[in-house]
């Protein structure tokens, strides 16, 4: 027997139960449902009229134009943004005042290439344990006028426990920008985590061993004065960091570059970190059950402390041999190390401020940094 709700395909069947010569109240009484309903049915059949429940309109009509040129827009991407994505931008800037609840309806029934995404299984990490570093590379955004496009590079951290995201933009992707993101993704955090699962990037891997993995010399020596582990993931296996892969998908797909334009990168960067925090009051957070902005505030305590300074950043670094005198030359100059470290293999570095010189990890030592003019002391 059919629910009390008929669809417009038990209409024939009603018409022929009424072509034997059975009443309305045998009908109704057969399939569950009111006279009055068979009554309508069979005199809407008589009329040749269509079920003017069904065709009502709609308050979102008016941006069905809009919806489905946006839907265009993105017909060849590979990747759309989400569909609150399409709801924001119409409340936004087209005054749309439907709930979400039935804008969704309406695009599922008018839209229905639109599909569910997948649903992927969680394993927690211990609040203030791990960080996920991954680029977001070549984000192609309008700067300045409309149809300027520039490839801008983002980096992006998400702690495993509360799922808190910081983004850093920059122009470049050198070891710089990698070093400088990190430090200020430290301080938007407020402390320093555990161990860094970082993806397969030159910028920190050198060859990717699992637990072995040979890591960056300057990478690893940066972290390693701030107390941080280094932990590769799994070369292209996306699922192995899939507590950030999405959050970065759903971020940069809400973003809809396409239809955004903005004055410089500091403008970019405020709209993507408000952006951001919205969307962290409405995230889930899977360990707490809590909004990741609150699920945040309680990892917060359990990250370490913050350093007074951080570690220099190298402009310029070499390896060098000690001559037989202990003499080991560097950029232009002279300096001069003890007896013991002559014909050994050094790593000089030039922090901008001084000249650290090592010796299998080792400070060996320090000089200060002098222009080339001047060859004073223990720099000749």
């Amino acid at each position: 027997m059919p629910s009390a709700r008929l669809s417009p395909a038990w209409d024939d069947f009603i018409m022929n139960m009424k072509k034997v010569q059975y009443s309305q109240r045998e009908i109704a009484r057969k399939l569950g449902v009111s006279e009055g309903t068979i009554r309508y049915r069979i005199k809407r059949k008589q009329l040749g009229k269509e079920d003017r429940r069904k065709c009502k309109p709609s308050a979102l009509d008016d941006f069905r134009a809009v919806i489905g040129q946006w839907i265009t827009d993105y017909k060849d991407s590979q990747r759309r943004p989400t569909l609150k994505t399409l709801y924001s931008w119409l409340c936004r800037d087209h005054g749309c005042k439907s709930s979400y609840n039935a804008f969704r309806r309406y695009v599922r029934k008018h839209f229905p290439e639109f599909h569910q995404k997948r649903a992927w299984v969680r394993i927690e990490a211990p609040p203030g344990c791990l960080l996920f570093v991954d680029w977001k590379e070549d984000v192609l955004v309008q700067i300045w006028e409309p149809g300027h496009w520039v490839k801008v590079q983002a980096l992006c951290f998400t702690l495993g426990f509360s799922r808190k995201m910081v983004v850093c933009l920059s122009e470049k992707k050198d070891l710089a920008a990698f070093i400088h993101s990190h430090q200020r993704a430290f301080r938007e955090f407020g402390g320093l985590p555990e161990v860094i699962r970082t993806d397969c990037l030159k910028s920190a891997i050198v060859k990717w061993r699992s637990r072995h993995s040979v890591v960056n010399e300057s990478y690893r020596r940066y972290l390693s004065e701030l107390g941080i582990r280094v932990f590769p993931a799994w070369p292209r296996k996306l699922q192995d960091k899939g507590k950030m892969e999405k959050r970065i998908r759903d971020l940069f797909c809400r973003m809809d570059f396409k239809h955004r334009v903005f004055r410089d990168m500091s403008d970019l960067q405020e709209n993507l970190d408000q952006e951001l925090q919205e969307m962290e009051r409405e995230w889930r957070c899977g360990a707490t059950g809590l909004s990741v902005e609150e699920s945040f505030f309680y990892e917060k305590e359990y990250l370490r402390e913050m350093p007074i300074d951080f570690p220099s950043f190298p402009l310029r670094e070499k390896r060098s041999t000690g001559r037989g005198d202990g003499l080991v030359y560097f950029d232009g100059k002279y300096y001069q190390l003890d007896g013991e470290y002559r014909l050994r293999r050094v790593l000089c570095i030039n922090t901008g401020e001084r000249v650290t010189i090592y010796h299998q990890g080792q400070v060996i030592g320090q000089f200060p940094l002098y222009s080339r003019n001047q060859g004073h002391g223990d720099a000749l």
